[in-house]
């Protein structure tokens, strides 16, 4: 049997802060699920995309332990990504020079043609997720959001990289 609170929050209405970090986590799931479908014919998902996505920003080679912290997920489960990015001629690993126990990663130079195409579709999916809706809403979400996201980044002792 439900708790008197559980059953409170089950029934309330999604409005105001009522289940805003369920709404988040829907909308993020479900966004990366239709980027999964739009990029499946270039043979990327969207835990790939993250990566090089987030490889092109940094723009230089970094520790395999950065790129993990940057993308959010476990040292091993990266290495596991970056094997097969790496078979794949999308990343390079290389040893710094200043440590050989650590392997640095930059992008391959044959990924600007998909990085290009990987963004026309993040791009396009956006606008077709947005459309209609007005500017003045998304920014103030968009302004709500980035708020959030410091909190917690805040809260978990991680660099603000807004």
């Amino acid at each position: 049997m439900s708790s008197k609170l559980r059953n409170d929050i089950q029934n309330s209405p999604r409005e105001g802060r009522q289940k805003i970090g369920l709404t988040i986590c829907e909308v993020s799931r479900e966004w990366r699920q239709l980027i999964d479908q739009r990029l499946m014919h270039l043979g990327v998902s969207n835990a790939r995309w993250v990566v090089l996505v987030t490889l092109d920003k940094l723009n230089k080679p970094v520790p395999q332990k950065v790129l993990a912290e940057h993308v959010g997920i476990e040292s091993p489960t990266l290495v596991r990504m970056l094997d097969r990015l790496e078979k794949d001629n999308l990343v390079r690993r290389t040893p710094s020079k200043k440590d050989r126990r650590v392997k640095l990663v930059e992008l391959h130079e044959n990924t600007d043609k998909l990085l290009d195409s990987m963004m026309e579709t993040a791009i396009d999916i956006q606008q077709e997720i947005t459309k209609d809706i007005p500017e003045e809403d998304l920014i103030t979400c968009h302004n709500v959001l980035l708020t959030l996201r410091e909190r917690l980044l805040k809260k978990l002792d991680k660099k603000v990289d807004l």
